[in-house]
């Protein structure tokens, strides 16, 4: 097993949810401040978040940061990776912690989840603040057929076989490739990449991260299309932070989001990458901390 990284002020909480699933949450700060879940990309975990936990917890706010299924500590089970059980785990850890409500933060692939959780249990979710990452909705247009090439580095990791040798190679060769594209240049610090595959090396992580993608491409990707979530209105306030040097998750794709929402507003960083948490931690925690301030 990969040793736990240690941070002053976190504990470390493992839920049992049924069903072969367990989510590790790495929790830190006043157990009845106001509570904010942070929701990890791909191919990380919790430590995503190591450089923001410590000062949003000094803030008196309750910092919850789980390991979706199949990364970090939490068990990897032989499922479809459906983004809507993955957003039900999220719910069902907010229970089992005798949290009321949350804000959701979230990054890459921990976008979709959180964001699906706050559509399907709406009364547990106060505010999303989403980084370089998508909503479930894909447009039906012109647009959409242009950008599709933007995602060619999926198939590799979707593949049966294929994909989890991918994600589990030791020399990290795809990922260090892939990294730096989608980063604009920018790479996440040496001793992360090594901490992160390390992890993805775990029994059945690597696998899993593979059906993360092809439950995607084979399953998820047409049912957004056809609009699975259109109608669900989000009526709490929704803030973006996106790099514009990220090539795949490109600034056009929020189109539309303003529609489905009440109170929607996007920030572009220049010269930022999909990176952002790492590259940019200084103005993510100033930007986080305006969001929760200004709605607790």
């Amino acid at each position: 097993m990969v040793i736990m990284p240690a941070l002053d002020g976190v504990e470390h909480r493992y839920v049992e949810l049924g069903g072969g699933i367990t989510i590790h949450v790495a929790d830190a700060g006043p157990a009845d401040g106001p509570a904010v879940m942070l929701v990890h990309g791909f191919p990380q975990n919790w430590w995503e978040w190591h450089e923001l936990i410590g000062p949003l917890a000094a803030d008196g706010y309750r910092v919850l940061c789980p390991d979706l299924r199949g990364a970090g500590w939490s068990s990897a089970p032989r499922s479809r990776y459906r983004k809507n059980d993955m957003a039900d785990d999220l719910a069902a850890v907010v229970d089992h912690l005798g949290v009321a409500t949350v804000k959701l933060v979230a990054h890459d692939w921990g976008g979709p989840v959180a964001f699906i959780m706050m559509l399907r249990h709406p009364q547990k979710v106060t505010g999303f603040f989403g980084m370089n990452t998508a909503a479930p909705y894909l447009k039906r247009d012109l647009a959409m057929l242009r950008n599709v090439w933007r995602f060619w580095y999926q198939i590799p990791i979707m593949l049966p076989v294929i994909g989890p040798r991918v994600i589990g190679d030791p020399k990290a060769r795809f990922y260090r490739l892939l990294a730096k594209w989608v980063g604009g240049g920018f790479l996440v610090p040496e001793d992360d990449v090594r901490f992160y595959i390390e992890c993805m090396r775990e029994p059945g992580h690597a696998e899993a991260g593979s059906r993360w993608y092809r439950t995607f491409q084979t399953r998820e990707m047409v049912r957004w299309m056809r609009g699975e979530y259109d109608d669900v209105r989000v009526g709490v306030p929704v803030r973006w932070l996106s790099g514009t040097k990220d090539p795949v998750l490109t600034p056009d794709l929020l189109d539309g989001y303003a529609d489905r929402m009440r109170d929607f507003q996007v920030e572009l960083v220049d010269g930022v990458g999909h990176w952002i948490v790492e590259q940019r931690p200084e103005l993510v925690l100033d930007r986080l901390r305006s969001f929760l301030k200004a709605e607790t």
